[in-house]
């Protein structure tokens, strides 16, 4: 394993700082480029995605000339961004290559278009399933007397507050997979502290929901579900590496 990793890192051990500084800039000069084009195509696609998510409010306000412009342009970069995410991080991982060995590299390009569908997963499951119990919650505020009069930036603005954060919160199983099969991570340390993870997903969904018991139940059961799952996905992966070195002893 030592002669892998000085054979991988000799190549960056040659190289000057200026080289590193002109393979930098061309790394960022693509991500900019390929993010320009998926700008590009998100604000072509924006009126059609901008009236889906008004599905569940039907009917909106823009409350100043330019809100709505800003609300495609909003979503025109969220979509930009998702749809060059699997370039930035091709970028950023062929940038740390030199410095990593064969499996560190096998394992991070097997775990990307997971980390993605992931993520995919987690904002679908906030949209259909949270989104409108907690669009519900809020508007049964309203009176005869408080008219709710939503504008357009601040209903996307919700909307993505809370699907965003879904999307990140799945990605917790690929994260400890990882985490476990570079060896950083053991399942022991995840059943140790399973206490107090409970605890902090608790106090999470209590925060980033509405404060009613559906909405943060919706949201502590599949992270609870999920740390579970990566309890077991951490201990597949040390028990396939102790078998494999008992097989190489």
């Amino acid at each position: 394993m030592v002669e892998t990793r000085q054979k991988r890192e000799a190549p960056v051990e040659g190289m000057s700082l200026v080289d590193h500084l002109a393979e930098l800039r061309k790394r960022i000069m693509i991500i900019i480029g390929t993010l320009v084009v998926g700008i590009g195509v998100g604000f072509y696609y924006s009126p059609s995605i901008v009236e889906y998510l008004m599905r569940i409010p039907g009917e909106l306000v823009f409350l100043y000339p330019g809100e709505a412009f800003i609300v495609h342009l909003t979503v025109a970069l969220v979509v930009g961004i998702v749809l060059d995410l699997p370039i930035i991080l091709y970028q950023a991982i062929r940038f740390l290559v030199p410095g990593l060995l064969e499996r560190e590299i096998r394992a991070l390009f097997i775990g990307l278009p997971f980390s993605l569908g992931l993520f995919a997963l987690g904002t679908v499951f906030a949209y259909k399933a949270i989104l409108p119990i907690a669009y519900r919650f809020f508007m049964g505020f309203g009176t005869e007397q408080l008219e709710p009069l939503i504008s357009i930036g601040n209903y996307v603005s919700f909307v993505l507050g809370l699907i965003i954060p879904f999307g990140v919160v799945f990605q917790l199983p690929l994260i400890v997979l990882l985490l476990a099969g570079v060896g950083i991570l053991h399942p022991d340390t995840l059943v140790r502290y399973r206490k107090y993870i409970i605890l902090l997903i608790v106090v999470v969904a209590t925060i980033v929901t509405p404060p009613d018991v559906v909405s943060q139940v919706l949201l502590t059961l599949p992270m609870l579900l999920l740390y579970e799952l990566s309890i077991l996905l951490c201990r597949i992966v040390f028990r396939k590496k102790f078998a494999k070195g008992e097989d190489e002893n």
